[in-house]
């Protein structure tokens, strides 16, 4: 469960990072992308309540229960609906999605970013966490068997994905075919899963080395994603 939160958390942080002006300063002075989370890394990315709060450090304690120290700073990009903030506008109660530089045996995040979810936001995640394998999916390619493809889950399970003249392909911006999809590429898929095979119609090959906006599929540096369609 805690593989498939933290997938949800990075495709969620990829649809709230398209506000223009958060996209901009995700950039450095000569337009490369800064901080953020690699997709398949599914370390760099944890979501909790906030329960203290320290001048510019924040704890927060995620669902399963572990508290993490969450420290920003003067890059650290704070935003709430779409809009940059500042770490006064965050208080204790609230929500929030965090990413950076994340230390699993310290329990420790150097924020890059931080995002303030509303109710609606948490709803949509916690929704995204149950169709995770019925209407979503994503890990890397181990096998593609004419139009199957069986992937290992970040989850450390293995999925099949069905492909058929109704599917789309793409990679990044770009539309591609099946052909130009090869064992080891990580993917995200959308679709159905009728009597429990999953059918995709629409597949995006991942770079997990891009950052934000790497986290949903389409990541071009300027915060565009493709996250599952709520």
């Amino acid at each position: 469960m805690k593989f498939i939160s933290r997938i949800a958390s990075l495709l969620l942080l990829g649809s709230l990072t398209l506000s223009p002006a958060f996209a901009q300063q995700q950039q450095d002075g000569a337009g490369r992308p800064r901080g953020g989370a690699g997709f398949m890394g599914m370390g760099s990315a944890v979501h909790g309540t906030v329960t203290a709060i320290d001048g510019g450090s924040f704890t927060i304690k995620t669902e399963d229960g572990t508290s993490y120290k969450i420290a920003t700073g003067p890059n650290t990009r704070i935003m709430k609906d779409r809009q940059p903030i500042k770490a006064t506008d965050v208080h204790a109660g609230d929500v929030i999605m965090t990413g950076g530089e994340v230390d699993e045996q310290a329990h420790t995040v150097g924020a890059a970013f931080l995002a303030v979810l509303d109710a609606e936001q948490v709803a949509r995640m916690k929704q995204m966490q149950a169709d995770f394998g019925k209407t979503w999916t994503a890990g890397k390619i181990t096998a593609i068997k004419d139009l199957t493809l069986t992937v290992e889950r970040p989850d450390k399970k293995t999925q099949t994905i069905t492909v058929d003249e109704n599917t789309s392909f793409r990679k990044h911006r770009d539309s591609i075919t099946l052909a130009d999809i090869k064992v080891g590429d990580t993917i995200s898929a959308r679709g159905a899963s009728p009597s429990g095979n999953f059918v995709a119609s629409e597949l995006t090959v991942l770079d997990p080395n891009r950052r934000p906006g790497g986290p949903g599929g389409q990541g071009t540096g300027s915060g565009q994603t493709s996250a599952p369609q709520q």
